[in-house]
Protein backbone atom coordinates (compact mmCIF):
# COMPACT_ATOMS: atom_id res chain seq x y z
CA UNK A 1 0.00 0.00 0.00
CA UNK A 2 2.84 2.53 0.95
CA UNK A 3 4.82 1.37 -2.09
CA UNK A 4 1.68 2.24 -4.64
CA UNK A 5 1.47 5.61 -2.41
CA UNK A 6 4.88 6.47 -3.17
CA UNK A 7 4.50 5.64 -6.94
CA UNK A 8 1.45 7.40 -7.21
CA UNK A 9 3.39 10.14 -5.81
CA UNK A 10 6.68 9.97 -7.51
CA UNK A 11 4.50 9.59 -11.48
CA UNK A 12 2.78 12.60 -10.26
CA UNK A 13 5.56 14.91 -9.33
CA UNK A 14 6.88 13.67 -13.06
CA UNK A 15 3.84 14.52 -14.81
CA UNK A 16 4.40 18.26 -13.37
CA UNK A 17 7.99 17.98 -13.57
CA UNK A 18 8.36 16.50 -17.22
CA UNK A 19 5.21 15.08 -18.60
CA UNK A 20 6.90 14.28 -21.71
CA UNK A 21 9.49 11.65 -20.23
CA UNK A 22 6.35 11.04 -17.59
CA UNK A 23 4.36 9.47 -20.78
CA UNK A 24 7.30 8.20 -22.47
CA UNK A 25 8.68 5.62 -19.20
CA UNK A 26 4.73 5.08 -18.96
CA UNK A 27 4.18 3.66 -22.77
CA UNK A 28 7.75 2.33 -22.60
CA UNK A 29 6.95 0.16 -19.71
CA UNK A 30 3.22 -0.66 -21.35
CA UNK A 31 5.40 -2.15 -24.70
CA UNK A 32 7.78 -4.36 -22.54
CA UNK A 33 4.54 -5.50 -20.93
CA UNK A 34 3.65 -6.19 -24.24
CA UNK A 35 6.22 -7.23 -25.64
CA UNK A 36 6.83 -9.81 -22.69
CA UNK A 37 3.09 -10.93 -22.80
CA UNK A 38 2.89 -11.69 -26.43
CA UNK A 39 6.37 -13.46 -26.47
CA UNK A 40 6.69 -15.88 -23.33
CA UNK A 41 3.00 -18.03 -24.37
CA UNK A 42 4.65 -18.58 -28.19
CA UNK A 43 8.02 -19.46 -26.87
CA UNK A 44 6.06 -21.57 -24.18
CA UNK A 45 3.69 -23.27 -27.10
CA UNK A 46 6.45 -23.51 -29.17
CA UNK A 47 4.11 -21.74 -31.59
CA UNK A 48 2.95 -18.51 -33.31
CA UNK A 49 -0.03 -17.00 -33.03
CA UNK A 50 -1.97 -13.59 -34.56
CA UNK A 51 -2.72 -12.13 -30.61
CA UNK A 52 1.09 -13.32 -29.68
CA UNK A 53 2.16 -11.27 -33.10
CA UNK A 54 0.18 -8.29 -32.75
CA UNK A 55 1.13 -7.83 -28.79
CA UNK A 56 5.14 -8.08 -30.12
CA UNK A 57 4.32 -5.84 -32.12
CA UNK A 58 2.56 -3.24 -30.54
CA UNK A 59 5.02 -3.32 -27.78
CA UNK A 60 7.80 -2.84 -30.04
CA UNK A 61 6.06 0.30 -31.16
CA UNK A 62 5.76 1.48 -28.04
CA UNK A 63 8.76 0.87 -26.91
CA UNK A 64 10.18 2.78 -30.00
CA UNK A 65 8.10 5.94 -30.64
CA UNK A 66 6.00 5.95 -27.19
CA UNK A 67 5.64 9.91 -27.39
CA UNK A 68 3.30 9.18 -30.69
CA UNK A 69 1.10 6.76 -28.60
CA UNK A 70 1.00 9.31 -26.13
CA UNK A 71 -0.40 11.85 -28.54
CA UNK A 72 -3.16 9.86 -29.81
CA UNK A 73 -4.27 8.50 -26.44
CA UNK A 74 -4.32 12.07 -25.04
CA UNK A 75 -6.70 12.92 -28.10
CA UNK A 76 -8.93 10.44 -27.76
CA UNK A 77 -9.35 10.68 -24.37
CA UNK A 78 -9.67 14.68 -24.53
CA UNK A 79 -12.61 13.47 -27.03
CA UNK A 80 -14.25 11.08 -25.20
CA UNK A 81 -14.02 13.61 -22.54
CA UNK A 82 -16.01 16.43 -24.31
CA UNK A 83 -18.54 13.65 -25.25
CA UNK A 84 -19.60 12.34 -21.58
CA UNK A 85 -19.28 16.16 -20.34
CA UNK A 86 -21.63 17.22 -23.25
CA UNK A 87 -24.15 13.68 -22.29
CA UNK A 88 -24.12 15.19 -18.69
CA UNK A 89 -25.08 18.44 -19.88
CA UNK A 90 -27.63 17.48 -21.67
CA UNK A 91 -29.00 14.67 -19.79
CA UNK A 92 -29.15 17.55 -16.74
CA UNK A 93 -31.97 19.60 -18.26
CA UNK A 94 -34.82 15.93 -18.18
CA UNK A 95 -33.82 16.09 -13.89
CA UNK A 96 -35.15 18.52 -11.80
CA UNK A 97 -34.63 20.58 -8.80
CA UNK A 98 -30.87 20.01 -6.92
CA UNK A 99 -30.07 17.04 -9.58
CA UNK A 100 -30.59 19.29 -12.05
CA UNK A 101 -28.22 21.89 -11.24
CA UNK A 102 -25.51 19.35 -9.99
CA UNK A 103 -25.64 17.91 -13.71
CA UNK A 104 -25.83 20.90 -15.23
CA UNK A 105 -22.17 21.98 -13.15
CA UNK A 106 -21.13 18.87 -13.61
CA UNK A 107 -21.26 18.37 -17.17
CA UNK A 108 -19.59 21.80 -17.75
CA UNK A 109 -16.55 20.99 -15.42
CA UNK A 110 -15.82 17.46 -17.80
CA UNK A 111 -16.53 19.62 -20.81
CA UNK A 112 -14.32 22.43 -19.61
CA UNK A 113 -11.60 19.09 -18.88
CA UNK A 114 -12.03 17.72 -22.16
CA UNK A 115 -11.26 20.96 -23.89
CA UNK A 116 -8.09 21.55 -22.46
CA UNK A 117 -6.94 18.18 -22.55
CA UNK A 118 -7.36 18.82 -26.29
CA UNK A 119 -5.95 22.74 -26.09
CA UNK A 120 -4.19 22.94 -22.70
CA UNK A 121 -2.25 19.46 -22.23
CA UNK A 122 0.30 21.03 -20.65
CA UNK A 123 -2.42 22.22 -17.73
CA UNK A 124 -4.32 18.76 -17.98
CA UNK A 125 -0.65 17.17 -17.27
CA UNK A 126 0.39 19.38 -14.18
CA UNK A 127 -2.99 18.84 -13.10
CA UNK A 128 -3.16 15.03 -13.42
CA UNK A 129 0.15 15.08 -11.29
CA UNK A 130 -1.53 17.20 -8.60
CA UNK A 131 -4.48 14.90 -8.84
CA UNK A 132 -2.04 11.76 -8.31
CA UNK A 133 0.29 13.38 -5.54
CA UNK A 134 -2.69 14.13 -3.45
CA UNK A 135 -4.09 10.26 -4.23
CA UNK A 136 -0.67 9.17 -3.15
CA UNK A 137 -0.58 11.17 0.09
CA UNK A 138 -4.07 10.24 0.96
CA UNK A 139 -3.27 6.15 0.52
CA UNK A 140 0.04 7.10 2.72
CA UNK A 141 -2.23 8.64 5.44
CA UNK A 142 -4.78 5.58 4.46
CA UNK A 143 -2.43 3.06 5.66
CA UNK A 144 -0.82 4.91 8.72
CA UNK A 145 -3.80 5.01 10.19
CA UNK A 146 -4.64 1.26 9.60
CA UNK A 147 -1.44 0.32 11.77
Amino acid sequence: MIINALLLIIVGALFIIDENLALSVGFIIAGVFLLISGLVPMIQTKSVDVMGVIMVVLGILLIVIPNVFADITFIVIGIITIIVGALYFVGAFKQSGSSKIVGIIVGLLILIAGIMILTRMDLAFVLFGIFLIIAGGLNIVGAMKKN
